[in-house]
């Protein structure tokens, strides 16, 4: 995690930047002091419920492991005791597993709040840094903007995959099926099409988002160009050459709790907007197909008996 906002802002006042005549809007915006806490509390609820949930599962392998041991051992008792504490344990776990998802989803949210909010004060940052002509309050902008742009990095490398589309058959008409048949097939072909240009729009606001991304980091590069710099566009999270990818399975850490996430090698923004325009195109292709099967069932249908 990175260090909470306003710390970061006081080091810079006692350095003496953020005084700098003319006057450098450094302050926190309202929207930023309000998401920053509400993200925090929504990791720190996210992290209790993990908790909760893998003690749980570490108590049922646990009455699972005894009821065995019982069993092998001819202890009727036993047995029928940590059976029965498996059957209760296992109510509960379906209703935290339900809790832990329910976490997971207001973390995401809280987060993608606080990441939008980041990036308007990075814009307005930027706005500053060029219509700025005095070398003093750049400097300050310069330092601010900085520790802002990291904290979106920060954010950014939280930020899950997109779900890969799995290979999938489409329905064949068969030699029994009737005209209502083949309209059933078509139909369902169609929730599927509109699943998938659901999916294409949500894919191609994030590709928008992950460009503009890019923009931004290239401007501030441009600023910063005089500030010791990595080279590229690789999140500075974690320990340098490593990232904290999210697995996508409610009972593992979602973006933002990463004590426990699993460390790969960093994804670049030019990465990331590449893999989506590929699914974007996948996604395009597919519902062109699904579609164009869905018209030929429909005339297939109509020029079949009567329904």
């Amino acid at each position: 995690m990175g260090r909470p906002w306003r710390s970061r802002l006081v080091i810079l006042a006692t350095l003496g930047l953020l005084f700098s005549p003319p006057q450098v809007e450094a302050q926190e915006p309202p929207d930023i002091q309000v998401l920053d806490p509400e993200y925090r509390q929504a990791q720190a609820a996210y992290e209790e419920a993990f908790s909760a949930l893998e003690a749980m599962e570490s108590r049922f392998t646990q009455a699972m492991e005894d009821w065995e041991s019982a069993r092998a051992n001819n202890d009727e008792p036993a047995a029928e005791a940590a059976f029965s504490l498996q059957r209760q344990l296992s109510g509960q776990l379906g209703l935290q597993r339900i809790r832990v998802s329910e976490k997971a989803d207001e973390l995401r949210q809280a987060r993608t709040r606080l990441l939008e909010a980041t990036r308007r004060w990075l814009d307005d940052l930027l706005g500053q840094m060029e219509a700025s002509q005095d070398e003093a309050q750049r400097a300050a902008l310069r330092a601010i903007l900085a520790d802002v742009d990291n904290r979106r990095f920060e954010l950014l490398s939280e930020e899950e995959p997109e779900t890969t589309l799995e290979p999938r058959g489409l329905p064949i008409i068969g030699p029994r099926d009737s005209p209502r048949d083949i309209l059933r097939k078509a139909s369902a072909m169609e929730l599927r099409a509109d699943r998938h240009q659901a999916h294409l729009e949500r894919v191609g606001i994030r590709l928008e988002a992950f460009r503009q991304d890019l923009q931004r980091t290239r401007r501030v590069s441009d600023f910063l160009s005089d500030m010791e710099r990595f080279g590229d566009t690789r999140v500075p999270v974690g320990r340098p050459g490593s990232q904290t990818n999210t697995p996508p399975n409610p009972e593992q850490l979602p973006p933002g709790a990463d004590s426990l996430a699993v460390e790969t090698q960093p994804l670049t923004l030019e990465e990331w907007i590449e893999s989506l325009e590929t699914l974007q195109a996948e996604l395009e292709q597919r519902i062109e197909i699904i579609r164009d099967r869905v018209a030929f069932f429909r005339a297939r249908a109509r020029g079949g008996e009567r329904i």
